[in-house]
């Protein structure tokens, strides 16, 4: 089991607090390629609230000994489902078979699949509901692309005391199995954007570095500054109006 570090870390000039990803935090446990999960009969229907339909793409989709081995290893956690009108997440949690902790519920929904890498940095999902202290959890979710709602819904549990042991999904975006930066990457980050993070705070793209997946962090790391970050930013927000989401309300956000 993993040791989870959830010493809180100051963020510039303000109140806002970051949880750094554990050292030796595993890989992400997976099931299938992207690709086939996207072609699975059923597929778009269980992300529109089908229960029955993301019950047979899961099980399409799992393989049996990956199951078997990632109960034997978490039989003591709680699985926590990326709540939403998304059904696969929880279709996934119920193949497991572990204990699920159905208390916390995505509360804003960003319609993700308009935007662009940078502009999903820049508004991150937000969860809401009760964690238990000290309990340790399992985060469950359909697909991992950059990361950007398991990172929230982990810092969501820590916030209020909980522990993350391990993330599971049916499938993962090539590069995406490695859930916390690495080290290399970190430092690679850090020397080339250590003195900006004042400036990225501001905007709402990143809190602190060391709160980043792996696959984000190298998305940052494409950009030759940050003064190219900050255009990038600017075009799409200046063609794109972001549409989101909080229960029945709908805030434009241009």
């Amino acid at each position: 089991m993993v040791k989870l570090d959830s010493k809180k870390q100051p963020i510039c000039g303000g109140d806002a607090i970051s949880f750094a990803w554990e050292d030796g935090f595993p890989k992400g446990y997976g099931h299938t390629s992207l690709s086939y999960l996207k072609h699975c009969k059923g597929f778009e229907e269980a992300k529109n609230g089908d229960m029955n339909a993301a019950i047979d793409v899961v099980k399409k989709c799992v393989k049996t000994n990956r199951l078997q081995e990632f109960r034997a290893e978490y039989s003591d956690s709680f699985l926590l489902p990326v709540r939403s009108r998304n059904m696969l997440p929880l279709a996934l949690s119920y193949e497991i078979g572990l204990k699920i902790w159905d208390q916390v519920f995505l509360k804003s929904t960003i319609h993700r699949k308009s935007l662009y890498a940078i502009q999903r940095l820049q508004h991150s999902p937000v969860f809401v509901g009760h964690i238990q202290k000290d309990m340790t959890y399992i985060i469950v979710d359909d697909i991992v692309t950059q990361g950007g709602t398991i990172s929230a819904l982990r810092k969501h549990v820590l916030a209020y005391g909980g522990k993350v042991a391990a993330i599971v999904a049916l499938a993962y975006a090539i590069g995406s199995y490695d859930i916390a930066p690495t080290r290399g990457i970190m430092v690679r980050l850090l020397v080339k954007f250590g003195d900006s993070i004042c400036q990225f705070q501001s905007i709402g793209l990143v809190n602190s570095f060391d709160e980043l997946t792996n696959s984000q962090a190298k998305y940052l790391l494409r950009f030759s500054s940050i003064h190219n970050i900050f255009k990038k930013i600017a075009k799409y927000n200046r063609n794109h109006i972001i549409k989101q989401k909080y229960d029945d309300d709908t805030i434009l956000v241009e």
